[in-house]
């Protein structure tokens, strides 16, 4: 039986500050999956950066309206107002952030495969940011192996 590998240093920071509430958690695409994920985060007792890249949809999320039928409007008042959940059009805070979660659409084809091209630019997106200790989670509907195929490379083009 092989020894079990040890524990990186930054993995075992990532998840201390995952136990502790202390994580910075990114979403990136607000929609009827990355709102409501987001909005669940912020409950949780993390502190939330939505990342989508509608500015009216961030704007109005800043004013603690739901974008979403799954959301209500008082729960994004009350978690704006509480400063656990904000929403930006970029990356920009991207470096601050301990995992980020990619919630984009993936609509079907004419031929009904994903497209999933969105996912392909959120990946490119992200990895402009990434940094050691990142913990990156794709939460858009794809086909298994998606992440292991698509997503993967593109971040491992950083070395990390």
């Amino acid at each position: 039986m092989a020894a079990p590998k040890p524990e990186r240093p930054v993995a075992v920071a990532l998840h201390q500050r995952i136990a502790d509430r202390t994580a910075r958690v990114g979403v990136v695409g607000l929609g009827y999956v990355g709102l409501p994920l987001a909005v669940e985060f912020a409950r949780a007792g993390f502190s939330v950066i939505g990342i989508d890249v509608d500015q009216q949809k961030c704007d109005a999320i800043n004013r603690g309206e739901s974008t979403t039928p799954d959301v209500s409007a008082g729960d994004v008042s009350e978690l704006t107002e509480a400063g656990t959940l904000t929403a930006v059009s970029d990356l920009a805070m991207a470096p601050q952030l301990d995992t980020i979660n990619i919630c984009v659409p993936t609509p079907l084809r004419k031929t009904r495969d994903p497209d999933l091209s969105y996912v392909l630019q959120a990946a490119r997106a992200v990895k402009g940011h990434l940094r050691p200790g990142m913990l990156v989670i794709l939460e858009s509907t794809t086909y298994p192996g998606a992440t292991e195929e698509i997503v993967k490379p593109i971040l491992e083009e950083t070395g990390l």
